[in-house]
């Protein structure tokens, strides 16, 4: 089954662009609906409230030019933040949680964003209860997916990433399926006999597979060498959660990756 609705976040940074065009080829790939949402934000985080329509409408017309040139259905949702009393990350997840998939952008920590929190990425994570499809903030990619690398530690997120990426494995031309033990080490990597590999070939995927120790490296910085090894087009993973001085976050590997990422980045929780 294809990914039948697609929901990207629009917004006014120079990421929008290679977001949408991102958003745009798996649309078309999956032959799913496209729908762009739009925050215009609180009138505390802007100068000129009275442009934030003009802008909102802008960002309406090139999404709608870019979809329609590609032949996709489209939608378009735009929400006030001052109206629905809903900040960006709850305005996404929000509407998130309607779509099979959220396409966002990585944070540029040198780039920042009155508007735009630096931790979207990791809220839209735990809190969209969708897979995110996170797209590095400078790069050239293809929308293709045609090589992939499939991060497994075992456990609920891994399996959870493993299925929600299925309608975009299927359609590819590799997968390597790499578990990593870290340094600390996974009891899921040496307890027990189950191969997700000899799973994943039941539905006559293009596979190889390979168990590594990280060594001196960290599990992110490993995954990020094996992504520029084999040329990866999408990596996908399950990404862990922890609490940290009450709050909760995404686990170290997770967090790693959001601030490193080199190739596209399809995390589940």
């Amino acid at each position: 089954m294809n990914l039948k609705d697609i929901l990207v976040h629009i917004d006014n940074r120079p990421t929008s662009n290679s977001r949408l065009e991102i958003a745009i080829g798996l649309a078309v790939q999956q032959q799913s609906q496209l729908t762009g949402i739009y925050i215009i934000p609180h009138p505390h985080f802007v100068a000129h409230q009275h442009n934030a329509q003009e802008l909102a409408d802008a960002a309406k017309q090139r999404f709608k030019q870019a979809s329609d040139a590609a032949g996709l259905s489209s939608e378009w949702i735009c929400i006030d933040s001052h109206k629905s009393e809903l900040n960006v990350p709850n305005a996404i997840n929000l509407h998130a949680h309607y779509h099979d998939l959220l396409v966002i952008s990585q944070t540029d920590e040198e780039a920042p964003d009155r508007v735009i929190p630096d931790n979207l990425p990791e809220k839209a994570v735990l809190g969209s209860g969708r897979p995110v499809l996170i797209v590095p903030y400078v790069g050239k990619f293809n929308s293709d997916y045609k090589r992939i690398l499939m991060a497994w530690r075992g456990g609920p997120e891994s399996s959870r990433a493993l299925h929600d990426a299925m309608p975009i494995l299927r359609k590819a031309d590799q997968i390597k399926v790499i578990s990593i033990q870290g340094r600390e080490g996974d009891e899921a990597y040496q307890s027990h006999e189950a191969d997700i590999c000899k799973h994943m070939a039941r539905y006559q995927l293009p596979l190889s597979c390979e168990k590594q120790l990280s060594g001196q490296l960290c599990v992110g910085d490993m995954l990020l060498n094996r992504c520029a090894e084999f040329s990866t087009d999408l990596l996908v993973m399950g990404a862990t959660s922890q609490s940290r001085r009450g709050y909760q976050t995404l686990g170290e590997t997770g967090r790693h990756l959001l601030k490193y990422m080199t190739a596209p980045v399809l995390m589940s929780h």
